[in-house]
């Protein structure tokens, strides 16, 4: 009977979510520490709301772990907001008219058991796009970071804030949502995107004035190729680099914290965009933007097998060849051939051998063996 009690105990020190809902003193304290944390200020009147909202949520939390799923539910910047302030992080409209590229090639191949970009280079940091629905323009850029990796060897941070000020200019409000699809198209048509160095991220739709500023692409924008709509199809999607895709988010989803989740919630269509980076025998890894601090390092890892609310639905990736033709006037002078010989010719990738045609049209860069171009 101690042993039986000891062990209740210390199940109870373990989770203080738990405790404090037991505890009006706890809670308060729990609280308070959020407020801190999340640098909350509110007044007398507001603070009752908020707290409501904050229990409810600690509540939620509680029961979902209890539930010991294949994933784990946190306290997060969502915790004390209401339904509508949440929606403001999201911005997939999947009601408008977007841009419809052609079908992504059929593998001709085995896929490959596990792809991460991330480990070859081609993914940024994780970044925040605040209260502005303009996730579409986060989602895109996550695949055209990654692909211009690939297509040229350098990894650039570039601007979401160009696509924002200038997608929709005199059509809409870019934090009121959009598609991805609509940034490759832009891009394809001007062949620029500024770099994150030259303009920084307002969280809010500008004038789209770039006349002058400083272009990142380094590659030529040639179009998109819409996603098959399905796993097996975005696991080929993702032998092209990072793809940008759409889902459904619920409660469950903003209370991620880490696992795998498996979301049996969703009812609706997709209304939040994001960047798939990667894939193993499990799950597939999706870069958000919702900042470091949300879920398991700024990232939701989602099932195999397994729906995730509409994930295979409305996806692309972007497509780069050679070189930009309009080049960055602020570039410096162009390096000096060099007679060195290259001392190893070979493919970076395995994926350039089962994807000739693809990969030497595009990616020649990184497929030098199997394009003959040592």
């Amino acid at each position: 009977m101690i042993f039986l009690l000891a062990t209740l105990a210390l199940a109870s020190a373990a989770d203080p979510l738990r405790d404090a809902l037991q505890s009006p003193a706890g809670m308060a304290k729990l609280f308070n520490h959020f407020e801190s944390e999340q640098g909350r200020v509110y007044d007398s009147n507001e603070v009752k709301l908020r707290f409501r909202l904050f229990r409810k949520n600690v509540q939620e939390v509680v029961e979902t772990n209890e539930q010991e799923l294949s994933w784990t539910a946190g306290l997060n910047f969502f915790s004390d907001l209401t339904e509508d302030e949440k929606k403001q992080y999201l911005g997939f409209n999947s009601s408008m008219e977007h841009p419809v590229g052609e079908q992504l090639p059929a593998s001709d191949g085995p896929l490959a058991g596990a792809i991460d970009w991330r480990t070859k280079g081609a993914v940024t940091g994780v970044k925040n796009q605040g209260s502005c629905g303009s996730c579409w323009t986060f989602g895109a850029v996550g695949s055209i970071e990654g692909v211009h990796k690939i297509a040229t060897g350098s990894l650039v941070t570039f601007a979401e804030q160009e696509f924002l000020d200038c997608v929709y200019e005199g059509k809409r409000d870019g934090c009121q949502g959009g598609w991805m699809q609509d940034c490759f198209s832009y891009m394809q048509r001007t062949q620029r995107l500024a770099p994150s160095s030259a303009v920084s991220y307002r969280g809010r739709d500008g004038s789209c004035n770039y006349r002058g500023k400083a272009n990142g692409l380094k590659a030529k924008a040639t179009g998109m190729y819409d996603v098959p709509g399905s796993e097996s199809g975005h696991m080929s999607g993702l032998t092209r680099g990072p793809i940008a895709v759409a889902f459904e988010v619920t409660n469950a989803c903003q209370q991620y914290k880490s696992g795998v989740l498996r979301d049996t919630s969703c009812r609706g269509q997709a209304n939040h965009a994001v960047t798939m980076v990667a894939y193993d025998s499990s799950k597939f890894a999706i870069k958000n933007s919702w900042g470091g601090s949300w879920g398991n390092g700024g990232y939701v890892y989602m099932a195999r097998n397994h729906h995730n609310c509409k994930l295979y639905m409305h996806s692309a990736v972007v497509t780069l060849s050679g070189n930009n033709p309009g080049p960055d006037p602020t570039d410096g002078p162009n390096p000096k051939p060099t007679d060195r010989p290259i001392p190893d010719c070979k493919d970076e990738y395995s994926t350039c051998g089962l994807y000739q045609d693809y990969m030497c049209r595009y990616y020649v860069s990184i497929c030098k063996k199997t394009c003959g171009a040592c």
